[in-house]
């Protein structure tokens, strides 16, 4: 009821009242009382008087009889009152300790919170956060257990249990637990995305996808990571679908990662190693062509190579200048054509497209460089010394974890080292990478024993009046073969 609306009320009271004494003074009247023989004789203004007096001792002895009936409730309020203000007081007290990183002082908060208020949601959080502290998962665990049996509070402990599934490493419960958190809150951003990566390292790429979707929609990621995310899930979905032999599937899927993220490199390898397995190769071409113009890769180079389907080396090394027109700077497409020209045995050409690495080539560059000297001139001493020159130098560029920074050959979705998601760009690999491959001097004791050998080989066969092609030994160290690619158009592989 309103203060105005109250006000008027007693108004109208007093009014009444006052009008009610105003035609008592003005009719005074008289009233006579008889009772068992006895006569009163008094004013009509007196009687009401004493009618005003009983009727207000009345109300005055009512209002004591119900003080009195309802005392003993309203001790009960004001204790579970104070109760009630003593235990949050303690429950605050128990997240400034967990902020401070006292658990004995938060746990002693959460049991005297739990004592007041019987258990309440925060103070099993605080007993759960404590245990943690404390370096005791088992008891935490009992704690968000409790949590969950709770439906206000099943999120928060489902949160808790997740957390601590991935931290004992196992993921199949975690993504048991992400599962259930979205059936509670599928809108939640922090459920979608540990679910999307949860799913992501269990390689459950298509639940991924629609995990995703969700993320998305719920703006739990920004719309241009979530574009780069799902064209990376969409290539890795057409591997899986290639390697279960639906090729219009994986085509489909590729076109799409490209049609979401045009500059992903794995998208393009994978579109022009199909377009090539299913026997298009002018589309291959056209999509080596517009991802080389992006960004040249030696993988592109070698796919182009088998794209031109020409017989004739020389023919097939003057298409390759197509490579050179779009991009006549980089680094790329010169290791490409010097390779091209050794396989034509253009030692000029060769020779002009190494030197354009500059006077500190990578390891590539050195070993396409020490074959072109024991292919050309027969001279195993300078082949040695830039073979020499390949142990020290940087090594070639390779698919570089951006997390751990580790060097993969091949792309995929997942770094085999760390497990991250996206993570492999190509770039220069760190010299270190290159040492930790295999002890110091193996690499190019291995090396210079395949040159001593191809040396020995060529002059072997020109004693015997044979004439020697190409040393095969160290074609197959330096050749397009040496990083592990085959010479089929696969270009990448799914995990």
């Amino acid at each position: 009821m309103s203060f105005y609306l109250r006000a008027v009320i007693v108004f109208a009271i007093v009014a009444a009242l006052a009008v009610v004494a105003w035609q008592l003074a003005e009719q005074p009247g008289e009233v006579a009382l008889v009772w068992h023989g006895w006569r009163i004789d008094t004013s009509a203004s007196l009687v009401a008087v004493v009618l005003a007096l009983v009727l207000g001792l009345g109300a005055l002895l009512y209002a004591i009889l119900h003080g009195i009936r309802i005392l003993p409730r309203r001790l009960a309020q004001a204790r579970e009152r104070r109760r009630k203000e003593a235990g949050y007081y303690a429950l605050t007290q128990g997240m400034v300790a967990i902020a401070a990183g006292d658990a004995a002082e938060a746990r002693r908060f959460a049991k005297r919170a739990s004592e007041l208020l019987g258990r309440p949601p925060g103070a099993l959080l605080i007993g759960a956060q404590a245990a943690q502290l404390e370096g005791r998962p088992d008891q935490a665990k009992k704690f968000y257990t409790a949590m969950i049996e709770a439906k206000q509070t099943e999120l928060l402990g489902l949160r808790g249990l997740l957390a601590l599934a991935e931290q004992d490493g196992d993921r199949a419960k975690a993504l048991e637990l992400a599962e259930r958190a979205r059936a509670l809150a599928p809108k939640a951003p922090w459920v979608l995305t540990r679910l999307f990566h949860l799913q992501i390292a269990a390689r459950r790429w298509e639940a991924a996808e629609t995990t995703l979707r969700q993320a998305i929609a719920a703006k739990a990621v920004g719309e241009g990571m979530g574009r780069r995310s799902d064209a990376v899930l969409m290539v890795q979905l057409s591997l899986m679908a290639e390697r279960n032999g639906d090729r219009t599937l994986a085509v489909e899927r590729v076109k799409k990662a490209l049609a979401l993220e045009e500059s992903l490199l794995p998208a393009s390898l994978q579109l022009a190693a199909l377009y090539l397995a299913g026997g298009e190769p002018r589309r291959a071409r056209k999509t080596i062509e517009a991802a080389w113009k992006r960004q040249p890769h030696p993988d592109l180079a070698r796919l182009y190579g088998l794209a031109l389907a020409e017989p004739d080396a020389i023919k097939r090394y003057r298409a390759l200048g197509t490579l050179e027109e779009m991009a006549p700077q980089h680094l790329e497409t010169h290791r490409a054509l010097a390779r091209a020209a050794l396989d034509t045995k253009l030692w000029g050409e060769a020779r002009r497209h190494i030197k354009a690495a500059g006077a500190a080539p990578d390891a590539g560059f050195c070993r396409l460089m020490a074959e072109l000297e024991q292919s050309e001139a027969g001279n195993p001493a300078a082949a040695r010394d830039w073979l020499a020159r390949a142990s020290e130098a940087d090594p070639e560029p390779a698919w570089l974890c951006r997390a751990c920074g580790a060097a993969a050959r091949e792309w995929s979705a997942l770094c085999g080292h760390c497990g991250d998601f996206d993570s492999l760009a190509w770039g220069q690999a760190p010299r270190v990478a290159a040492l930790a491959q295999a002890p110091s001097g193996t690499v190019l004791a291995a090396e210079t024993a395949a040159v001593e050998s191809n040396g020995n080989a060529a002059n072997a066969g020109a004693a015997g009046g044979q004439a020697s092609a190409k040393p095969a030994p160290l074609a197959q160290l330096t050749g397009p073969n040496a990083a592990g690619r085959s010479a089929h158009p696969r270009a990448l592989t799914p995990p």
